[in-house]
C-alpha cells in the first residue's frame, strides 16, 4: 500500500510533471498569489532548481510538504 506522501506525489506528477513552477504551487495551494506559494515554498524549506531560465521545484517534495501539513 502506497504513503499519502507517495499518493499525492503520483497525483500531482501526473498532472505537473516531476517539476512545478511556482504557478503550479499556486494553484495546488489555492493561494491567491505567486507571492504567497513562494513564502510557502520558502517556509516548508523547498529547494528551488534553476531550469533555463525558470525556477522549478520537485513534485515529490511539494506533494511531501502538502501530505505533512494536513497531519
Amino acid at each position: 500500500m502506497k504513503s499519502a506522501s507517495k499518493q499525492k506525489a503520483d497525483v500531482l506528477r501526473s498532472i505537473y510533471g516531476g517539476m512545478m513552477t511556482t504557478s503550479d504551487v499556486t494553484r495546488e495551494l489555492g493561494l491567491g498569489s505567486r507571492v504567497s506559494a513562494k513564502a510557502w515554498l520558502i517556509e516548508h524549506r523547498i529547494p528551488d532548481v534553476l531550469i533555463g531560465k525558470r525556477i522549478k521545484y520537485e513534485t515529490d517534495a511539494v506533494a511531501a510538504e502538502i501530505v505533512n501539513g494536513r497531519m
